[in-house]
């Protein structure tokens, strides 16, 4: 559904920019979430299995080198969240004096991050700043600006501006980002009392959690004749420089892209949050005559929400596969595997849609899986069958399959 331009109208044209910073910021963030997705998805640990006594272990015997890319991409968004603040305070105060600020004046200008009340005071009253009227104490544009300060919180450290700034900090002084690749969960495809774990699995995984990877470690143990299929996960994750806490990448960059877009920039233009958020899916790849109108054409989903509806096509692909070989026999698993390959996102989801609608019926459910392995039939007739994987770490410990 698209939004009328009448309700950005709490966006004033001197501040259209920050639209277009956000876009770029969300285009980024794509980027970065599909690199990171090809990394984790090619399974980016080498496993052995190492036998002592009657225990076997799994032993990291290797792990894939994350793609350079990452932390700069990762750096270059925080970097433009944070821009997007400084360019907004800037255009904010120079359109409240209604003339061009002078060398001296701008080099005042910038968001700042205070984690206690006096420190914020002296920053307002710094020499540079004190003789701007949107900057005195008592201006609406100085409390907006006291209302996003890390001291509002009761832990500062976890304030979002805090994360951002000591980010940004170090990406501008010292190295991109520290980025890296952590064992988010080990856990068994049926539960096994005997098999013990270096990382359970956590349905909602906070910062901190996940542990970092060597070589030579060892994440599960079990009895060394016990045949125990494993889900292996790693995870991309990113050091706040301040804390040392690792936070999963895509976790942390949704959290800061969102307060920035749907918080900081509304209430730095207007004093409240309680706008229609910025549309982050703004096409900046071409030029717009009226860029305000194209905000009602964009998309309203974010890069993070994205990310997540493709890895739930994926799984849902992989559930298709798994569901339809048997039915069909395994001389069409390649055939129905780059069938499903092949979907889109939205196809994988209908098809999937349709087998739940059925299951309430068994004639139902199996008319709705013989079309699709028709379908699949279909595909095979007239492309060529393709190789296709499911995105997790598998591995066995440590006995031989049953029958």
């Amino acid at each position: 559904m698209s939004v009328p331009v009448a309700d950005y109208a709490w966006l004033p044209d001197h501040q259209l920019h920050v639209a277009a910073t956000l876009a770029h910021v969300d285009q980024t963030v794509d980027r970065v979430i599909r690199m990171i997705h090809d990394y984790t998805a090619q399974g980016p640990l080498s496993l052995k299995t190492v036998v002592e006594g009657d225990q076997a272990q799994v032993v990291v015997t290797a792990i894939a080198p994350l793609p350079e890319a990452i932390p700069r991409l990762v750096a270059d968004v925080l970097t433009q969240l944070r821009a997007a603040l400084e360019h907004t305070v800037y255009a904010e105060v120079e359109h409240l004096l209604a003339r061009p600020l002078t060398a001296e004046e701008a080099r005042s200008i910038e968001m700042p991050a205070s984690t206690s009340p006096a420190d914020f005071a002296s920053w307002l009253n710094h020499r540079r700043r004190r003789g701007l009227s949107p900057l005195q104490q008592s201006a609406p544009l100085a409390q907006r600006i006291r209302d996003l300060q890390p001291f509002q919180r009761r832990t500062p450290d976890e304030h979002p501006l805090k994360i951002l700034v000591e980010y940004t900090n170090l990406a501008k002084h010292r190295r991109p980002a520290v980025a890296a690749a952590r064992l988010g969960a080990v856990h068994p495809d049926a539960p096994h009392a005997e098999l013990a774990v270096s990382q359970p699995l956590e349905r909602r995984p906070q910062p901190g959690s996940g542990q970092p990877l060597h070589v030579g470690d060892v994440i599960a143990t079990a009895p060394r004749h016990e045949y125990i299929p494993l889900s292996i996960w790693t995870t991309v994750s990113l050091q706040r420089p301040h804390t040392e806490m690792w936070n999963i990448a895509v976790k942390e960059l949704e959290y800061l892209e969102d307060w920035v877009r749907t918080t900081a920039i509304p209430i730095l233009v207007t004093g409240n949050r309680d706008v229609v958020s910025l549309p982050p899916q703004l096409d900046i790849s071409t030029g717009h005559d009226n860029l305000r109108g194209e905000l009602s054409r964009s998309g309203a989903m974010s890069a993070a929400e994205r990310g997540g509806q493709r890895i739930q096509a994926s799984v849902a692909r992989t559930g298709l596969v798994e569901l339809l070989v048997p039915l069909a026999g395994s001389g069409m698993s390649e055939a129905i595997t780059a069938w499903a390959a092949a979907l889109t996102d939205d196809g994988v989801r209908e098809r999937v849609d349709r087998l739940v609608r059925a299951r309430g019926s068994s004639r139902d459910a199996l008319r709705a899986t013989e079309e699709l392995v028709a379908e699949a039939h279909a595909y095979e007739a007239c492309h060529d069958a393709s190789e296709t994987g499911d995105g997790s770490g598998k591995t066995v410990l440590p006995g031989q399959p049953p029958g």
